[in-house]
């Protein structure tokens, strides 16, 4: 599992790829999102291309600023429910 910083901006999604690029596989990658307080658009498209992987991804105990987030900008249903377009 990995887990989110409290600001998940764009250095945080540059020092994360990596991780996240390695740990993408067959099955669903756990997400902790606990943490976030603040999450910017280069983490959501991180998170989104990660939900796209053969395994996607599951996020767990999702913080408010997170949820928040996620439901603003449309992206809680790919994110969060895997409802990726093909």
């Amino acid at each position: 599992m990995i887990a989110l910083p409290p600001v998940c901006d764009r250095s945080a999604a540059a020092a994360l790829y990596p991780e996240l690029a390695e740990s993408l596989g067959a099955t669903p990658l756990g997400i902790d999102a606990g943490r976030v307080e603040k999450i910017g658009q280069a983490m959501l498209q991180l998170l989104v291309s990660a939900a796209k992987s053969e395994g996607g991804i599951t996020i767990h105990q999702p913080s408010p600023a997170f949820t928040a987030a996620l439901e603003l900008t449309g992206l809680d249903f790919v994110i969060m429910e895997g409802g990726i377009p093909a």
